[in-house]
């Protein structure tokens, strides 16, 4: 306004609505200008830097980057973890994975006839469908039949389960970020937006842009851990066009990564035929649907009563409820026939391999341990869960109630001197440097509300949680009694 201003007062002779029209479409094309320079100008830099490094503008603008945030501190934490031996050791509790009941696993998959069955089949050894050997897409159908669809029939035959899921509708890939991006590449185009409600998990960004260049476009909600309603999804979806984005996708996660809670069915229900009706893809990542207890969670599956359609896409992989994210095996439930043969292709490149399939379907269909090890996993989940808010409630710090999942959701904020990113990043800091205890902070997680951290609870055993738990309570004391001008080595001493 000044700009026209100033030149209403030099430009007299021109009328005041021809001149504000001149004078905007002046305006508007410097700023374009002046935004195209400098765009040439950063491809320029990053061409230059990419020569000079012998790499591709592509990999210096979007591959160079952790696909976490808080992956640096993850990794200075396991150069030095603590146990019985080094007691000022790194407590990471940043990674949502389940280290609980991983003997388990491995007893089951170290048992001798594993090996003999899994490498005494030729088809291990050749080329096959890169969607995923035929035993194993059954042994998925069955177990998502059982598991998710008809979680209370505990008979159920493996003729009913086929009948009910079609081994055609199941991929398999490595892991569910694979998953994912296929999803975002086959479905997307590049200019296109994912919309997800805030907070999640930072990895989306990368599974989603990396590759297929869509665009993330978070989202807040009143009620975060209730999920989306219709007049929110309308404003995202107005907000991200205004920004001259395309919404393609709504990506929801139940149960909910970071907040550890359940959405209702009907909210499900009802995001899905918000989508419908804009023609976008409904992606459903399920990925902690076993750490759940299943009266209160129902998968997208149930609630659509088995027909998913060709826009609503179910994910799962073995990474969380299995604790087994090294073995890099996910799953896809999908209607879309055409993006499950474009996955065939895409899975050239990231396909799991056949002797792992075999392993996975024997595994998937071996219930009498499946059973034994969901029960036992949740009971062990549940002892840590109880050490982590015992201490969280000792401390007066409010956190989210978990119904699901294997952290919790905590609110720092009234310990921080001013509510914003940089104070919670020093909070952070001050965390890891001093009582090496290593959080998820929410700013990663795309939170809008600073001093919100995730405590990933079954990364660790029991003893070791509340050696990290004790700690936590001993730096908040002192942050509470001391002016944050005085915290230093000194001050922060005695917390190890």
């Amino acid at each position: 306004m000044k700009i026209v201003r100033d030149q209403e007062r030099s430009l007299t002779i021109i009328s005041g609505v021809l001149f504000a029209a001149s004078a905007w479409w002046t305006v508007k094309k410097h700023r374009e200008g002046k935004e195209r320079r400098l765009r040439n100008g950063r491809s320029l830099r990053i061409s230059k830097r990419a020569t000079e490094s012998n790499i591709s503008t592509r990999c210096q603008q979007r591959a160079l980057s952790p696909a976490i945030p808080y992956l640096e501190s993850f990794l200075l934490g396991l150069q030095y973890p603590y146990d019985p031996d080094h007691p000022d050791g790194y407590i990471p509790l940043c990674v949502a994975e389940n280290k609980l009941a991983t003997d388990l696993l491995a007893k089951k998959l170290m048992q001798p006839q594993t090996a003999s069955t899994t490498f005494s089949d030729d088809s291990v050894y050749a080329y096959n469908s890169f969607l995923g050997l035929p035993v194993a897409r059954q042994a998925a159908a069955y177990f998502f039949a059982k598991r998710f669809l008809y979680p209370h029939l505990p008979s159920l035959s493996i003729e009913k389960a086929l009948a009910a899921i079609s081994p055609d509708s199941i991929g398999i890939a490595s892991g569910a970020a694979g998953i994912l991006n296929s999803l975002f590449f086959l479905l997307g185009d590049g200019g296109d937006a994912a919309l997800i409600p805030r907070p999640y998990y930072s990895a989306f960004d990368s599974d989603m842009s990396l590759v297929a260049e869509i665009t993330p476009f978070g989202f807040s909600l009143a009620r975060p851990t209730q999920g989306p309603t219709e007049s929110e999804l309308d404003m995202a979806y107005l907000e991200a066009r205004s920004q001259g984005l395309n919404p393609r996708f709504l990506l929801l996660t139940n149960p909910n990564n970071p907040l550890a809670t359940i959405y209702r069915p009907e909210v499900i229900r009802d995001a899905i035929i918000w989508a419908r009706k804009r023609k976008m893809h409904t992606i459903v990542d399920e990925i902690y649907a076993l750490s759940a207890p299943q009266d209160t969670f129902q998968s997208v599956l149930r609630i659509m009563d088995g027909q998913l359609g060709d826009d609503v896409h179910m994910v799962w992989s073995l990474s969380k409820d299995f604790g087994a994210s090294g073995l890099r095996v996910g799953f896809v439930l999908s209607g879309n026939k055409d993006y499950i043969n474009g996955l065939s292709n895409l899975n050239i490149f990231g396909g799991v391999s056949n002797p792992m399939q075999v392993i996975v379907a024997e595994l998937m269909t071996d219930d009498k341990f499946v059973d034994y090890y969901l029960e036992e996993s949740s009971a062990r989940l549940r002892n840590n869960y109880q050490i982590c808010v015992q201490k969280l409630e000792e401390m007066v710090l409010p956190f989210v109630p978990a119904q699901a999942g294997i952290f919790v959701y905590v609110d720092f904020s009234a310990i921080l001197p001013e509510k914003t990113k940089e104070w919670e990043a020093k909070l952070c800091q001050l965390f890891i440097d001093h009582a090496r205890v290593i959080l998820t902070p929410g700013d990663s997680m795309r939170e809008q509300m600073p001093g919100m951290f995730r405590i990933c609870y079954a990364w660790v055993p029991p003893e070791v949680l509340r050696v990290g738990m004790e700690r936590l309570s001993r730096i908040v004391a002192k942050i509470r009694r001391l002016d944050w001008g005085d915290l230093n080595e000194n001050t922060l001493s005695g917390i190890l």
